[in-house]
């Protein structure tokens, strides 16, 4: 994140409107269009004076993840344990959704910053809610956020959209005796709607890890369901 620093960024910029300007070339240019002399011409200065507050390129691009992160609304602590994490499963996708071209920097932080910080304590809470223990919320809460952003991600990228009819007419000219299963799903994969893997794969989530909690009662773990 940037620095804290009282005083005002080129031409007395906000620190965040540095940030919102460089997210918004981003979106117009893409990854590889952006650089900083087109953010320093965009704000009306020398590109070096915009890393002022970052130290680097890296440290802005962390910045311009936590900005997305920081738009994410604040799920209600009211909620049940599992409402709440779907609650923002579906606000990252709708995230991704709004910024295809930043949303990527997501996936390269371990941490962006302070909203990323709050969002992830109110998964800690929700997991420890739904009964996990300490040893398991690690581990569980980065695999959670490295399955959400790399869904929405994917889908960013093509994968998980409606097959397309030249994808449609590779699978028909398979022989069918070969792949008799991927020939009796090409329908499904033609009606696919837009966010139903997403949602699939969150509730499959959180089915997941419901059955991670202990039980308390025999002082082991939950019997995993059978495949």
């Amino acid at each position: 994140m940037p620095k804290k620093n009282p005083r005002p960024g080129p031409r007395g910029l906000s620190v965040e409107e540095i940030v919102r300007a460089a997210v918004a070339l981003q979106e117009a240019e893409g990854e590889r269009g952006f650089t900083l002399r087109k953010l320093g011409a965009k704000l009306g200065c020398d590109p070096m004076a915009v890393l002022y507050h970052f130290g680097s390129k890296t440290g802005l691009e962390r910045a311009m993840a936590d900005l997305l992160n920081a738009e994410l609304r604040p799920v209600d602590p009211a909620m049940p344990w599992r409402d709440r994490l779907a609650d923002l499963a579906r606000q990252y996708r709708d995230l991704a959704l709004r910024y295809p071209e930043t949303f990527p920097l997501l996936n390269r932080f371990w941490v962006t910053g302070p909203a990323d910080y709050r969002h992830a304590e109110a998964i800690y809470q929700a997991l420890e809610d739904a009964g996990l223990e300490d040893a398991q919320l690690a581990q569980i809460c980065c695999g959670l956020y490295a399955s959400l952003l790399g869904l929405a991600a994917a889908e960013l990228g093509g994968l998980l959209q409606p097959a397309t009819a030249e994808n449609l007419a590779e699978v028909k000219a398979l022989p069918a005796e070969d792949f008799p299963v991927t020939s009796r799903l090409l329908p499904l994969y033609r009606k696919q709607r837009p966010g139903g893997i997403y949602e699939t794969m969150l509730q499959t989530l959180l089915d997941g890890i419901e059955q991670q909690v202990p039980d308390r009662k025999s002082g082991g773990q939950k019997p995993r369901r059978n495949k």
